[in-house]
This record gives C-alpha cells, sequence and structure tokens, in this order.
C-alpha cells in the first residue's frame, strides 16, 4: 500500500478554516494546588504497618501457614545464614516425601521455642554471656 504525501494532504485543506479548533485558556478551571507531602527523615525507614485488629489465630496442628505468623526481621551473621541454608537442605532431603517444607525460618523458629523455654537461665550483658547461660 502506498503511503500519503503529508504535504499533498495539506494543500487540499482550506485556508480559511482552522484545523483544530481553538479552546479559550481564560475559561479553564483554575489549577488546584498539589497535597503537600512532608519530606521523608533521612535517617528514618519506612515501616510496616502494625496488625493490631485481629489477634493471631491458632492455625490446625498438622499445617501451619506462614500467614499466620508475625514478620520479625533479624540480622544473622554469614556463617549462621549459610549453616541455616545447609541444615534445612539436609533435612528436607532426610525427610523424603510429605511433610511441610523446611526452611531457615522454620529453624529460627524452632530456635527461639528452646531459647523461650530455657528462658528463666538468661543472664549476661553479651551476646556470649546470654548463648553460655542457656548452653547445657
Amino acid at each position: 500500500m502506498a503511503r500519503a504525501d503529508l504535504s499533498a494532504m495539506l494543500s487540499r485543506l482550506p485556508e480559511d478554516e482552522p484545523s483544530v479548533p481553538e479552546t479559550p485558556v481564560a475559561a479553564a478551571q483554575p489549577a488546584m494546588p498539589a497535597p503537600a507531602i512532608p519530606a521523608p527523615e533521612a535517617h528514618a525507614r519506612p515501616r510496616a504497618p502494625r496488625r493490631t485488629a485481629e489477634p493471631a489465630r491458632a492455625a490446625p496442628a498438622t499445617r501451619v501457614g506462614y500467614r499466620s505468623f508475625e514478620r520479625k526481621e533479624a540480622r544473622l551473621r554469614a556463617d549462621q545464614y549459610a549453616k541455616l541454608t545447609e541444615e534445612a537442605r539436609r533435612l528436607n532431603r532426610a525427610k523424603g516425601a510429605g511433610g511441610e517444607r523446611i526452611t531457615e525460618n522454620t529453624l529460627i523458629r524452632v530456635a527461639i521455642d528452646l531459647l523461650l523455654e530455657r528462658a528463666d537461665k538468661l543472664a549476661g550483658a553479651t551476646e556470649g554471656e546470654l548463648r553460655r547461660s542457656v548452653s547445657p
């Protein structure tokens, strides 16, 4: 299909009629000011909204979904994270088919449960002292 020549098309337009209707600028509505957005503080981190409306429900004993857990971020050393990943993979291979997937988070929750069982023995001012106070 041949392309139309733009200059040929423009030469066919009547010159006394404007090709685009003009809109009056003065009749336009006044511009609404943009809402003021406070500048974030340089050192502030955005926080996730807290879930306070509904208490956590007990999940069925057979399967606990990750959505039933509260989110808590923790800083781990590289060796801790590597060992958690290695152990989770080892346990998943050993369990075979069936059962729930074991993740690093699963192991962290187990470790927290063990720590809380021994909370009455917790004592110390440093991480090492705390660790020794609950070690068998």
